[in-house]
């Protein structure tokens, strides 16, 4: 902005600002986001926010997407910080919590290859760790549909991302920090360069990063909220009459299942054996002991509150090591002619994990286990009494956990590279061009070692004694290579035995992005008030992805959701646009100045057809302190390759269903196949957004400014699959089949009888068949003070920036039901682990008081979460409603505030023109826990690893 301001994020309320953002060392010029067209003086009707150089630094950001994330129209969907097992540490932007795949992200205007997990049913994204921040000028975020400028994806709005290609110099960063409790060790350093050449005709830019975090370990029990154990568990039709449905409580732990086995609390098993566990003692022979059962043992799923067992594995933060580097040259081959090009390159390895083997039902990854009367391993178990209550050839039913086998090691490695280049020029007149080429390619490697093969992993618990000796029972399985494994009181197992009931799931995907675009802008002529501007482009790209896996992924035989191969499919896309500005109102007219600017956009896809987008907006300003905009667009999102042709794949494991029908009473849980996959019939998502804004900047306040923009955005046709959850829901409800409802249609049943037919299949199968509605309003503050600097007497700055959005609809049709017709309206609800649709806080709000001088510089920021509702679909004690006999009853629906204060410091030891400047940070300085529950993975909004501090050095040459 126009101070260089350090903080977070500012509005674009006048072209002098808009000037300004690039003066911290982008490109000379001036870059409207909004808009194709670049005419000094114009302000796109889209609302703006700018991050500026300075913002990143005084954040002490290791990575672009950390700074992204505190704006507060932006919910953070995929990002390392989310938690829970399986993150893959993507950093991807998501404005408005529409999801990744609705923002699109652009450096320099140009898009960026996504990435491709192998296995995603759902559109790949970009991932943000592939920017060096070192090179990042500038950052806007255009909130509001953007597709008739940008194309496909823009529904939720644009980031760009703005290189600095003009860097004069040396600049380097060393920082390290970790969290108060010592762990999430954080260690980056960057370098980044650039000069001319040539008299001055040419400049060269090049610059790297290096980040490693060293993540969190298994289990969270460095916290006390983590030791605690708060989850929220759930209750059948037949709960205790004080019980509510869904229970929040603290000591909920594993109830079916231990370590070292548990005999089932069932009538499969002998009344005296069960809830014995085996335990091994301290010389290592196995025997059997009481279970310390909590509460609601059987009725809670796998689970049980108090009572004793092991602790679950919580990996609150992905390790993660990421290299990143970019280069940009430019050439000026004549006066008003000049040639670019540009590379990046980043590499990124996360390591997480997988749910270790859960041999429990319902909610477990795998059936009980059952171990034979004739296991030797299980006769030296067991007293001869106890041996005795079994059947002649019986067998007891276990429930598993397999922590002496460890979680499955999930490694992924990422790479990416872009290469770009083109020619851009002025003239004739005020016209200017541009054409470019792009290619990029991503590859993501991803290997799931220490994965139970169910078929082997079953073989081998099976032992028998043979001729002396302990051996699988199964001959085919011996033929194989089977060895015995006792999984009792203690695991034990030879080389071979491991070796053949656990593998390494291994799979391939590629993604490939060619891109060529042409664009031209400039003055077609002038009218009563003013010129007449108009652009226009064309553009073509082909995208394709391809996933190889191994055998037995291919063959579903891992205890684990692992992908399939997916063959190399592609999509190529024509499009052309047409922008044009048109003053209507002149600034010098007593009606103040009205311009409109409008785009239309026509898209080919060789997948879907023809689709067309377009945008209209006015920006009116009666008088100089006031600025009135709004805009009204059609946007839409191609469906992705991912989500057309995924080859369709059974869940694992396969999820239980408590029958409500007639024919079922009495009758115990079975269960069904869930089957997803992608649809060659899916169509382009359609978006509407509306919003209108005003923008107040009185001149007898010089450098205040403050706005407030209203937004509506309706997505229709949106892609998603229905879980088979709900399908089962919307069609049998509690009990009536309604033969009518289209989910009764995504269901096979046994006989095809609907009425009496076991559930054989549900297909969760993408399709047009989602809408996504939200409403709200954005608030942004700006006021930089000028005062004299108490240590040098030279020239400062004191700056408040403040931003806030308030949602105040949130919904879509993934909450649509017989017990809510129209949905369930998601604002201000911020709670999660609960399976549920993801909500948005009512309120969110980002506010930086900084003071910057010539030596010394300082800021402090607090992030505010209002308070909200765990899940609006429930009804707590709070509501008048409230009732425990309610089907969606919850012991606790509020969700508390929170607020989060960061700080940071910086001393410059050097000079303006050499600066040396060391500095620290600190966030989360009061130590805030999270709202519990908030362990178990997607948490959007609260900071889960506590105080975590920075310090580094960084130098300008």
């Amino acid at each position: 902005m126009a101070f260089a301001s350090p903080v977070l994020a500012q509005q674009v309320v006048a072209p002098d600002n808009a000037q300004a953002a690039d003066d911290t060392g982008g490109s000379d010029t001036i870059v409207v986001s909004g808009s194709r067209i670049d005419r000094a003086g114009f302000i796109a009707p889209s609302p703006t926010t700018v991050i500026g150089e300075q913002a990143i630094e005084d954040r002490a950001t290791v990575n672009i997407a950390d700074i992204i994330n505190e704006v507060p129209s932006f919910r953070r969907t995929n990002a390392p910080e989310a938690g829970g097992i399986g993150n893959q540490a993507i950093n991807s932007p998501d404005l408005r919590g529409l999801g990744a795949t609705r923002t699109l992200v652009l450096l320099d205007r140009m898009r960026l290859p996504s990435v491709n997990f192998p296995g995603a049913t759902v559109a790949g994204a970009t991932d943000l760790n592939l920017i060096p921040s070192a090179l990042i000028s500038r950052i806007d975020v255009v909130t509001g549909g953007a597709s008739a400028a940008y194309g496909s994806g823009a529904i939720a709005g644009v980031l760009n991302l703005q290189m600095n290609t003009r860097l004069e110099g040396l600049k380097g960063n060393v920082q390290y920090g970790e969290t108060k409790y010592g762990d999430a060790e954080d260690s980056f350093a960057s370098l980044a360069g650039g000069l001319s050449f040539a008299d001055g005709r040419g400049h060269i830019v090049v610059g790297g990063e290096y980040g490693n975090n060293e993540g969190t370990g298994l289990v969270n029990d460095l916290r006390a909220w983590g030791r605690a154990n708060v989850a929220s568990v759930s209750f059948g039709a037949n709960r205790a009459a004080n019980l509510p449905a869904n229970l929040i409580t603290d000591n909920v732990l594993w109830g079916t299942l231990t370590p070292g086995g548990l005999i089932a609390n069932s009538a499969a098993n002998p009344a005296a054996l069960r809830n014995l566990q085996f335990v091994a003692g301290s010389g290592g022979a196995v025997t059997t002991a009481p279970f310390d059962v909590g509460l609601y043992q059987g009725q809670i799923g796998t689970r049980m509150v108090g009572g004793t067992n092991a602790a679950d594995y919580q990996v609150l933060r992905a390790a993660t090591e990421r290299y990143s580097a970019a280069a940009n040259a430019t050439f000026e081959i004549t006066d008003g002619m000049e040639l670019w090009a540009r590379g990046l390159y980043a590499q990124l390895n996360s390591e997480n994990i997988s749910a270790q083997i859960r041999a429990a039902q319902p909610g477990g990854t795998a059936n009980f286990l059952s171990i034979s009367r004739n296991n030797p391993y299980l006769q030296a178990a067991l007293t001869p009494a106890q041996l005795a209550l079994i059947p002649a050839n019986g067998s007891l039913t276990i429930g598993y956990l397999g922590n002496d086998f460890g979680p499955p090691i999930i490694d992924t490695d990422s790479e990416t590279y872009s290469l770009a280049g083109g020619l851009r020029g002025d003239g004739p007149g005020t016209w200017q061009w541009d054409l470019g080429v792009q290619y990029g390619r991503n590859k993501t490697i991803q290997d799931q070692s220490n994965t139970a093969i169910t078929a082997n992993f079953l073989n081998a618990i099976n032992a028998i004694t043979l001729n002396g000796q302990t051996v699988c029972a199964s001959q085919a399985a011996r033929d194989a290579g089977c060895q015995p494994i006792n999984i009792l009181g203690r695991a034990s197992y030879s080389d071979a035995a491991y070796n053949y009931a656990f593998g390494t799931a291994h799979s391939e995907a590629v993604s490939t992005l060619l891109e060529a675009s042409a664009n031209a802008s400039g003055e077609l002529g002038n009218l009563w008030a003013g010129p007449v501007s108009a652009g226009f482009g064309f553009e073509y790209r082909e995208e394709t992805f391809v996933t190889a896996v191994d055998p037995i992924s291919q063959a579903g035989a891992f205890n684990a959701r692992a992908p399939r191969d997916f063959p190399k499919a592609g999509v190529s896309v024509t499009e052309a646009y047409v922008e044009t500005i048109i003053p209507l109102l002149s600034e010098d007219w007593f009606t103040g100045s009205l311009e409109f600017n409008g785009a239309a956009r026509a898209t080919d896809y060789s997948t879907s057809g023809d689709v067309a987008t377009w945008k209209a907006g006015l920006v009116w300003r009666p008088i100089s302190a006031i600025m009135v905009r709004g805009t009204m667009s059609r946007d839409i999102r191609a469906p992705s390759l991912t989500e057309l042709y995924t080859a369709a794949v059974t869940v694992v494991p396969r999820p239980t269903f408590a029958d409500t029908r007639a024919a079922f009473a009495g009758q115990t849980s079975y269960q069904y196949d869930s089957v997803t996959g992608g649809n060659p019939g899916l169509k382009p998502e359609i978006g509407r957004t509306d919003s209108f804004g005003v923008v107040f900047t009185p001149g007898f306040l010089p450098g205040f400014n403050v706005s407030a923009d209203y937004f509506d955005i309706k997505v229709k046709q949106a892609i998603g699959a229905t879980g088979a959850a709900t399908s089962l829901t919307n069609c049998i409800g509690s009990g009536t089949v309604d033969v009518t409802s289209p989910y009764c249609g995504l269901i096979t049943f046994a006989n095809n009888d609907p009425l009496a037919g076991r559930v054989l299949s549900v297909l969760s199968q993408n399709a047009n068949f989602a809408q996504f509605q939200t409403r709200g309003i954005d608030f942004a503050l700006n006021y930089v003070v000028p005062v004299t600097d108490f240590l040098t007497g030279e020239e400062a700055r004191i700056t408040l920036s403040s931003q806030a959005t308030h949602v105040m609809e949130y919904r879509s049709t993934f909450d649509v039901s017989r017990t809510f017709p129209n949905g369930v309206n998601r604002a201000g609800q911020s709670g999660t682990i609960f399976g549920g649709t993801a909500g948005i806080p009512s309120w969110v709000a980002n506010t930086t008081l900084a003071y910057r001088g010539s030596r010394l510089s300082a800021n402090v920021q607090y992030r505010f979460i209002s308070k909200g509702r765990f899940n609006n679909q429930f009804v707590g004690p709070d509501d008048p409603s409230y009732s425990p006999t309610l089907f969606n009853s919850i012991s606790d629906n509020i969700v508390p505030a929170r607020g989060y204060v960061n700080v940071g410091a910086a001393y410059n030891l050097g000079t303006d023109e050499r600066k040396i400047e060391v500095y620290g940070t600190v966030n989360n300085l009061l130590n805030q826990a999270p709202p519990l529950p908030a362990s178990g993975g997607g948490n959007a909004w609260y900071d889960l690893l506590g105080q975590t501090w920075r310090l580094g050095v960084r130098f300008e040459m």
